[in-house]
């Protein structure tokens, strides 16, 4: 297994945690109402003031990370490879070896070199999204303004403008990266790996109702024509 793929696992697995279901962007003929938006827009800046993303993904995330990876290194091998997608039964033939056993001997700076991608990949993702703090207000504001009426933004706006509601208001976002939070998440991780297989395999029965992927034999010459166009490449070389 080679090192770069450990690495994003490792970096992608926290995030993979924590992503919510993606839902459907409201309708373009479904507008938020301006006056609702108004009302909106304080509050998304309240609870997402700048620099956030900059916190959440720098200092924050790096406490996360050393930790979390701690967790995934310690688990079997064989749980790694059973979610790549190996056999389960041959899987668990093989060993109780670690991923940080086996790490020590193919690189024994392996948590050093993580520890550097953590700390400066981490921060460096975060003044990337410090730059769609904007962006991410403005889209804050039309769901606030689309979920709530105009007396519970009041409501709520009421509420952040106390002590309390500024603090909650301010440290919401930040919640993700608490090391409470984060700790039950690191708890459930084995147990996540282990059952990602069976997860994996329940789309699959569907999957297979599906026609297969059609070869590039199967395509006419104006498909080929179109793909080779798309691609750059050229047709006599992609016959």
């Amino acid at each position: 297994m080679r090192l770069a793929f450990l690495s994003l696992f490792l970096l992608a697995a926290p995030i993979a945690v924590q992503a919510q279901t993606p839902v459907a962007p409201v309708a373009a003929e479904q507008p938020v109402d301006p006056a609702l938006l108004a009302k909106a827009q304080p509050i998304a800046a309240l609870i997402l003031p700048d620099g956030t993303m900059e916190k959440m993904m720098g200092p924050m995330m790096q406490k996360m990370m050393g930790p979390m990876m701690d967790s995934m290194t310690k688990m079997p091998i064989r749980e790694f490879l059973k979610v790549g997608g190996i056999d389960p039964e041959r899987a668990e033939g093989l060993g109780e070896g670690t991923m940080e056993e086996m790490m020590a001997i193919l690189d024994p700076n392996f948590r050093k070199r993580m520890d550097v991608i953590v700390n400066t990949m981490m921060p460096a993702m975060g003044r990337f999204m410090g730059r769609y703090e904007p962006d991410m207000r403005a889209g804050m504001a039309e769901a606030f303004a689309y979920r709530y009426n105009a007396t519970e933004l009041d409501q709520i706006a009421a509420f952040l403008k106390t002590p309390t509601g500024a603090k909650f208001g301010e440290g919401f976002m930040q919640l993700a990266t608490d090391p409470h939070y984060i700790g039950r998440m690191q708890k459930i991780m084995p147990d996540m790996m282990k059952a990602m297989p069976e997860i994996m395999q329940s789309s699959q029965a569907e999957l297979a109702k599906l026609p297969k992927p059609r070869t590039y034999k199967d395509l006419t010459k104006a498909e080929r024509d179109r793909l080779t166009a798309l691609l750059g490449a050229d047709t006599q070389k992609a016959n």
